[in-house]
């Protein structure tokens, strides 16, 4: 769904509610889904057998690597192994990836320093499915798919990272300790943005959350919330929050109202809200009580950013 969504020009948030490691595993998978410049692809051994190959492609998801002596990035280029390469390989256990790959004689490879644009012209011009960008010593530094251009043709308002050209993902996370390994593993997985999800966001635990995050990480944008009015609001813009979720008990099925004795009309708290959040150059997003498109044109000429 997270690639759905940033293909259409959206942003998808992948839920907390799963193991650190799982989350992360999400997150990778966008990233990887539309690439251009590959700076981290999946590299194998040559020692490495057929039938581990294929763990790493159902495990992965693709069916193409780079073979380099290390086995990893940065390593020596030795050739690509792909679909085509294994198709007709009989004893998959005996087989090694040096004896089907194929070899770097005879691919089309390119230079550290070629921008996207010419990378993706030979791509076109060759007819090959991949484009290693290799140093002037023989060191893999990038790959560049063939699919990638496909994808990039079919979805022009993907929203992609201006330099690396991946798909954007943002991941949530709670307030408790623990959640800080979490972080710290989904800045590794290469998330964009971490968006704290509480249904009562101007709480001592999301301050210290969100003070943490941008000293540990300046660069990673911090979605905090949620809240409905301006003080609330000011509480996390102080702590340092790029952008504000707004909305309280106003769902079909929240009860945050009821419980917690916490909430307001949305419209009101939207309002509120972002007349003080564009002060500070900080997008709010309106979080709930949306069931008609009515309701998202009058919350975005409310001041909501979505």
């Amino acid at each position: 769904m997270a690639i759905a969504m940033a293909l259409e020009g959206g942003i998808g948030v992948i839920h907390t509610n799963l193991p650190i490691e799982a989350q992360a595993a999400e997150v990778m998978r966008v990233k990887r889904y539309k690439s251009g410049f590959i700076v981290d692809p999946v590299c194998v051994a040559p020692t490495m057998k057929v039938s581990e190959l294929d763990e790493l492609k159902r495990k992965h998801g693709f069916t193409g690597f780079p073979v380099t002596e290390g086995g990893k990035m940065g390593s020596r280029l030795l050739g690509l192994v792909t679909k085509r390469d294994t198709d007709f390989v009989q004893d998959r256990k005996a087989t090694l990836v040096s004896a089907i790959m194929t070899p770097l004689t005879s691919l089309v490879t390119s230079e550290e320093g070629i921008d996207l644009q010419a990378a993706n012209g030979i791509l076109q011009k060759s007819k090959k499915g991949k484009l290693p960008i290799m140093t002037k010593g023989g060191l893999l530094v990038a790959l560049v798919a063939r699919t990638d251009l496909k994808k990039n043709a079919e979805f022009p308002n993907a929203t992609k990272d201006p330099l690396n050209k991946s798909l954007l993902v943002a991941a949530a996370i709670g307030t408790r300790p623990e959640d800080r390994d979490r972080v710290k593993a989904l800045v590794a997985a290469g998330v964009d943005a971490i968006v704290i999800d509480s249904s009562q966001g101007d709480s001592t635990f999301q301050h210290e959350m969100i003070k943490w995050i941008k000293k540990e990480f300046p660069d990673l944008q911090v979605v905090a919330g949620n809240v409905v009015t301006k003080r609330q609001a000011k509480n996390l813009l102080d702590c340092g929050a790029d952008a504000l979720r707004v909305g309280m008990g106003i769902g079909s099925i929240c009860t945050t109202q009821e419980v917690c004795a916490c909430g307001r009309a949305q419209a009101s708290a939207v309002y509120g809200v972002a007349k003080l959040a564009a002060a500070y150059g900080v997008p709010i997003l309106a979080d709930g009580g949306i069931s008609s498109p009515g309701h998202i044109v009058k919350a975005l000429s409310l001041g909501a950013g979505a």
